[in-house]
């Protein structure tokens, strides 16, 4: 059974999450892109249901690869055992200035070597999935629940970079 502690912690995590993307992306479309291990992409489907909740009628779909420079989200990264999920919101025909990109990048437990070193990955450190800075690091390390471990700062004026 799953702590509750644990549950209320990742709750808060992408409550505070999808409070910032919205806040960032008033009066424009919106693309998340999220780099996520296939053994959390519920998180995905939970950011979607937060930002539905405060009133973002939002989908998710896969990432395809783009052409280089097409600007759009990270290509699927299947070969690394994660993926790259795009939840959008507002016309698919909005121009970039109109459009609130956030790229996300959730760090999960990392598979541990033959030879048992770890070490290669700190905590805080992006998913090796992650194409680009990442806007915001949502890292699942802790046993007690995911912790935010970074948040662009144009995302508080709504600025992008």
């Amino acid at each position: 059974m799953p702590d509750l502690s644990a549950i209320a912690r990742e709750r808060a995590a992408l409550a505070t999450v999808a409070d910032t993307i919205m806040a960032a992306s008033v009066g424009k479309g919106l693309r998340v892109a999220v780099a996520c291990p296939n053994s959390h992409l519920a998180v995905v489907d939970y950011l979607a249901q937060a930002l539905h909740a405060r009133g973002r009628a939002c989908r998710c779909l896969p990432a395809k690869p783009n052409p280089v420079g097409a600007g759009g989200p990270p290509p699927d990264r299947q070969e690394n055992n994660s993926t790259v999920v795009v939840i959008t919101s507002g016309s698919a025909k909005e121009t970039d200035r109109g459009v609130q990109r956030v790229n996300i990048t959730v760090a999960a437990s990392v598979p541990t070597p033959p030879n048992g070193d770890v070490s290669h990955q700190k905590t805080g450190e992006p998913h090796p999935a992650a194409v680009g800075v990442p806007d915001i690091i949502l890292d699942y390390h802790d046993p007690d629940g995911p912790l935010i471990r970074y948040m662009a700062p144009h995302l508080s004026t709504g600025d992008r970079l």
